[in-house]
């Protein structure tokens, strides 16, 4: 009798405890899924974050204008300004920049009815531009046509010293103003620019350039 429980034990321990020792040793298995599946979920989202990032910024570039005249009034941190016979509204924010002569940082209280300024922003509406950058400038001589454009390069030409912009669908080259301040080796064909063009007698010439 002693001998045939001390059997059934030995059976006993041998069929059972190997199944608890295998429960236990599986569960921490589960953890590690658990968090690979949290950083998968993690990665998906800030890459959409970038993505959808990089979208808005690519439609904010394609929004923006750019408007060259005369500061006709000022009130309230707003003024309109007269480009080539039309009045523009131009609302400013605390996220406006104001500079004098393309580096000199000033307050919008610096500026002066009559002041020649190029207005960049986003237009809300027609007759109305949201400035998200105020430059003051010297005011040039009647002859010559100042206008700033947001262009695509299409085409640099170093020995001519030209730059071709696409301009409302056309490419059109420009040679270099006397005082300009491009350097044509800095920038490449495809690159989206701000751009001062001049235009005296039927020619275009860029004096300034930034890439956006």
């Amino acid at each position: 009798m002693k001998k045939i429980i001390l059997i059934a034990i030995v059976f006993t321990f041998c069929f059972t405890s190997p199944r608890r020792i295998f429960a236990i040793s599986a569960t921490p298995s589960a953890e590690p899924t658990t968090n690979m599946a949290d950083q998968v979920k993690q990665l998906i989202k800030e890459n959409l974050a970038t993505t959808e990032a990089k979208l808005k910024e690519k439609v904010d570039l394609q929004s923006l204008v750019g408007f060259v005249g005369k500061i006709t009034t000022i009130s309230s941190g707003n003024l309109t300004l007269e480009s080539h016979g039309n009045l523009i509204q131009v609302p400013t924010s605390t996220k406006t920049i104001f500079l004098k002569d393309g580096s000199s940082v000033i307050k919008f209280t610096s500026l002066a009815i009559n002041d020649k300024i190029i207005v960049i922003g986003t237009s809300v509406k027609d007759g109305i531009v949201s400035a998200k950058r105020i430059t003051v400038i010297k005011d040039d001589p009647i002859l010559v046509k100042t206008t700033a454009v947001v262009a695509k390069i299409t085409a640099i030409d170093l020995k001519k010293k030209t730059v071709t912009l696409s301009i409302d669908g056309i490419d059109q080259a420009l040679s270099l103003s006397k005082k300009s301040t491009v350097k044509l080796d800095e920038y490449k064909a495809g690159q989206t620019i701000l751009g001062i063009i001049k235009e005296y007698n039927g020619s275009l010439s860029i004096s300034r350039a930034k890439s956006l």
